[in-house]
């Protein structure tokens, strides 16, 4: 496929997504109501239009106070603020917005599977995003794994992107891009020590070049970082950086009803309550009650440390769809928000796409003609964060965008496959076909 012919492609298969993506909003959640995170940042910016700030949507419903937050990195916040601006603040006007950055999260998968492994590759890639579920189905349910996805493979790709030209600025704007993807989830943060710190090591030949390296990346990570810390720092009295939002997960995944019993490696808001009761301040922010749920975590998984590899395991399997599949589905619905019929066909989908990008990675690997971490490290990232945390598809999404390029490079080598066999067995029986006439001939 010539590049020209990939951009035709591209641009076919952004507007197919961005169809897909407003027919689900319009037909099928018209009646949602955002709740929970949801619902954290449908009204966080609407909050933040009014100059309220970044505050507690849950607390400030719930009491009309204003009380300063940094439960979730803010990007997804101030995407939102945008449309919020102009007066569309209706849960369907933040959805559509959302599908408009789900649409070009495809682009942005298109161009780094062309990055990867050719143009061919990438207009797989953007087909599989177009309609893969596990992809757009996050787009409505106004959540930030939405700006997570598209930031998570925008900044792969600019990894791909330096390692072919390894020059400073395009190692500043890949550093930048890892720092933008954390800023829409925590712990994208790992990127950087495991995307561009291996990148900066592999192409600087100097140890005076590496170093150099280094210090270019971590000032210009620290310059998009900085103001979100130094804001939370000088407003919150307890101290904050990224986000809030470690203590409370600690609390809800390391209780009685998630070491035991059939929701085993999943989460429970009760357990968060329970501690803020036994050792915090009820209905209090999480900044609050922070050391409360760090305690009641840590204690408990002290008391219980023996059942700690069966936790991590089913924490694991159920983020990699191996441990009660069905079940997370219907968790999927009940609470996280997601449509059964959409939580059905996207497990449905991930089992092909996870196993053909198993293979993806394996061609890859065999091709050596790009590295292959800076796409694994994304689902490296995702088990590390199951591991400590807790199982669930949502914490899956910053991957799903690399496992559907590792996908599309496994069935564009299959196509290329198939075409060499078929046009060796043209070969073959052209041969064969001239010796005949040749025999005939004498």
């Amino acid at each position: 496929m010539a590049d020209r012919h990939f951009r035709w492609w591209l641009a076919g298969i952004a507007a197919v997504a961005l169809g897909v993506r407003v027919a689900y909003i319009l037909l099928a959640r018209q009646d949602y109501v955002p709740g929970g995170d949801a619902f954290f940042f449908h009204s966080g910016a609407q909050l933040l239009v009014e100059g309220r700030g970044f505050i507690d949507p849950h607390i400030y419903a719930d009491t009309g106070t204003a009380v300063q937050a940094a439960n979730h990195p803010p990007l997804y916040v101030l995407w939102l603020a945008i449309p919020s601006a102009v007066g569309a603040t209706s849960p369907i006007s933040h959805m559509l917005w959302s599908a408009v950055l789900g649409t070009g999260t495809v682009v942005v998968v298109g161009l780094l599977g062309r990055e990867v492994a050719g143009p061919r590759a990438g207009a797989i890639a953007a087909g599989l995003a177009a309609v893969y579920p596990n992809i757009w189905g996050h787009d409505g349910m106004v959540v930030s794994e939405t700006m997570a996805i598209f930031w998570a493979s925008a900044a792969v790709l600019l990894a791909y992107r330096y390692w072919k030209e390894p020059t400073v600025g395009r190692l500043a704007l890949l550093a930048v891009g890892c720092a933008l993807a954390a800023l829409s989830r925590a712990e994208l943060v790992l990127l950087l020590p495991l995307v561009v710190l291996p990148l900066v090591l592999l192409t600087r030949r100097e140890a005076a070049e590496r170093v150099r390296g280094l210090a270019v990346a971590a000032l210009a990570a620290l310059l998009a970082l900085g103001p979100w810390a130094a804001f939370n720092l000088a407003r919150i009295d307890e101290p904050v950086v990224l986000t809030s939002g470690l203590e409370v997960t600690l609390a809800t995944a390391n209780c009685e009803e998630t070491w035991y019993g059939n929701f085993t490696g999943y989460w429970n808001l009760g357990c968060a309550r329970e501690a803020e009761e036994r050792s915090g301040i009820p209905g209090a922010s999480r900044e609050v009650n922070a050391d409360a749920y760090r305690s009641e975590a840590l204690s408990f998984i002290g008391d219980n440390l023996e059942r700690l590899p069966v936790v991590v395991a089913a924490r694991l399997g159920r983020v990699t769809g191996l441990y009660r599949p069905l079940q997370q589905v219907n968790l999927d619905s009940v609470p996280e928000g997601r449509d059964q019929w959409v939580a059905r066909l996207s497990l449905a989908m991930y089992y092909p796409i996870a196993g053909l990008a198993v293979a993806g990675a394996v061609v890859l690997r065999r091709r050596r003609e790009v590295p292959v971490f800076p796409l694994v490290a994304l689902p490296a990232i995702v088990l590390i964060t199951t591991a400590l945390a807790f199982g669930t598809n949502r914490y899956r999404a910053t991957a799903e965008g690399a496992l559907v390029v590792l996908a599309a490079v496994a069935i564009d080598a299959a196509v290329v496959a198939l075409a060499r066999r078929r046009r060796r067995q043209a070969e073959a029986e052209a041969e064969t076909d001239l010796a005949v006439g040749s025999a005939a001939a004498r």
